[in-house]
């Protein structure tokens, strides 16, 4: 019964160390990537936080609905991911990365809180994506991606830093982050 008792509690200790590892990892990949994004490293995000099978989605809004691309590395020249260069804030590395949801006000223009959040349950934003281009039969989806998009949504935590803008989903994929969506169109109340 003893033994039971010690194998047990070990067990549980392994789970609490898994779990503590598994955050500060996260908390470490958010400080790394708000950091190379303030030095405009793009080469150091793309070699260490996406993974060239999932790649990254980059979610952006053309005309009324919001769609995404897919692409193996962030590139300074792209058209749609301008705006994350530059807005990158250099102090939220020194900033506490709190938990908890929160949104962007259209009619305020502004976050309806401050500061540098994440939040362990993402929206289906991919998800919602594909159906709108489904139901209006703009464009077909490969079966990997949405396979890939399930993938995502069901272990991602959603990042923003309210001072800078930027939004971003870490994915939890084999015991590592993965910089997986970057989202453009939070902010974006033209529709």
């Amino acid at each position: 019964m003893k033994k039971i008792a010690f194998v047990l509690i070990t067990f549980l200790f392994s789970c609490v160390a898994f779990a503590q590892s598994k955050q500060q990892k996260f908390e470490q990949a958010v400080t790394e990537i708000m950091a190379f994004l303030a030095k405009d490293d793009l080469a150091s995000i793309n070699k260490k936080y996406i993974d060239h099978t999932l790649k990254l989605f980059v979610v952006y809004r053309m005309g009324v609905p919001d769609i995404f691309y897919r692409t193996a590395a962030l590139e300074k020249d792209s058209v749609y991911s301008a705006p994350y260069f530059y807005t990158a804030a250099l102090q939220a590395g020194k900033r506490e990365l709190q938990q908890g949801a929160v949104d962007y006000d259209c009619n305020g223009e502004c976050w309806t809180r401050n500061g540098f959040f994440y939040q362990v349950t993402v929206p289906k934003q991919l998800s919602d994506i594909v159906a709108f281009m489904k139901k209006y039969e703009l464009v077909e989806t490969e079966a990997e991606t949405i396979n890939t998009i399930r993938l995502i949504e069901k272990n991602s935590y959603r990042v923003v830093d309210t001072e800078s803008n930027v939004v971003f989903w870490l994915s939890w994929i084999n015991n590592k982050w993965y910089l997986t969506v970057f989202d453009l169109v939070t902010m974006d109340c033209s529709a």
